[in-house]
């Protein structure tokens, strides 16, 4: 039986059991006060007990009628969401809503329910955005690589030129190889409780900086860093933080030094080459962007994003902003524990 039909069963009960009383308490007084004419009692009887049966009879049918009606105002929403759930099943769009004209419990299940789809909405639309840019992105490293492989399987390549050709096929494995690490990153959701940690952040910054110092050997980097805990998970931050800086040694000016500074629980990294155009400062943690000035260089546009998404994900905020006399400076400010 539906839930609308067993509401106004059990309204129109509650008021029919309520008008019985009544009618029975007031046919019980009336006949009480008529025990005086003993010979008149069998036609007291007949004369009121009749009618109280009848509009008690009727007091239940109006009850459970109006108690049909009321039921049914009060779970049209149900019925509505009910129907936008199958039909999101069936057709998969989640740009369908529940109109809220109501503010009780249900208006603020369907607000809910509102606010959950906007969240999937969100959610799927990132999603196919980043197949959409990783496909892009893939497509022109793995073209090089195949057409640099079918020319040395097919021995189209002179004696003198293989070694080069097989360089730029290595090459083009590591740059697929540094972008689907990346694009896993990205793909990876909240930091799992359980891998949660409090961590001394300025170990993490120490022991990148002698990472990137080994990998961009042409680059300088100040270091200047306070003992800080944060909780958060090492690996991670490591990542966040390595990014920061290969990213600052990747477009510092090779004759100044990149400086890092940990202080407070705010980490800076700034570099000294030419900085970022104001125009593409709202856009630089955005997955696979690349201003005109960076397309040059080699890379996937996908080194910032992770910073934001890792810091996101700890609760915390990152910014870049030109810096003072040229070049940018990257702000990142993680929570401490209490």
């Amino acid at each position: 039986m539906k839930l609308h039909l067993r509401l106004a069963m059990a309204a129109g009960l509650a008021a029919a059991l309520s008008v019985l009383l009544v009618l029975g308490a007031a046919y019980y007084v009336t006949c009480r006060r008529a025990e005086s004419v003993m010979g008149q009692i069998g036609r007291w009887q007949a004369e009121f007990g009749w009618p109280f049966l009848a509009v008690a009879a009727g007091g239940l049918v109006i009850a459970a009628f109006f108690g049909w009606l009321a039921a049914g105002t009060s779970l049209r929403p149900l019925s509505t969401l009910t129907a936008t759930t199958s039909r999101i099943a069936v057709t998969r769009d989640l740009g369908l809503r529940i109109a809220v004209t109501r503010d009780d419990e249900i208006g603020k299940l369907a607000a809910s329910f509102n606010t959950m789809l906007d969240a999937l909405e969100r959610s799927a639309k990132a999603q196919k955005q980043l197949v959409a840019d990783a496909s892009h992105e893939l497509r022109s490293p793995l073209t090089a690589v195949r057409t640099n492989a079918e020319l040395l399987v097919r021995g189209d390549v002179p004696e003198s030129e293989r070694a080069e050709v097989g360089q730029a096929v290595v090459l083009g494995l590591e740059e697929l190889t540094g972008l689907v690490s990346d694009l896993v990153e990205l793909a990876r959701d909240e930091e799992p409780a359980a891998l949660v940690e409090v961590v001394r952040l300025d170990e993490i910054v120490s022991h990148q900086v002698t990472r990137a110092a080994s990998h961009w050997p042409e680059t300088r980097f100040t270091v200047s860093v306070s003992p800080t805990l944060v909780r958060g998970v090492p690996d991670r931050l490591a990542r966040a933080v390595g990014n920061l800086l290969d990213n600052a040694a990747k477009y510092g000016a090779p004759t100044d030094a990149v400086e890092v500074t940990l202080h407070d629980g705010v980490l800076e990294v700034r570099d000294h080459g030419p900085g970022i155009p104001v125009s593409d400062l709202p856009f630089v943690f955005d997955r696979f962007y690349r201003s005109a000035q960076a397309r040059a260089k080699p890379g996937s546009g996908l080194g910032l994003a992770i910073v934001r998404q890792v810091v996101d994900s700890h609760g915390g905020t990152v910014a870049a902003v030109p810096a003072p006399d040229g070049g940018t400076l990257v702000r990142l400010v993680l929570p401490t524990p209490a």
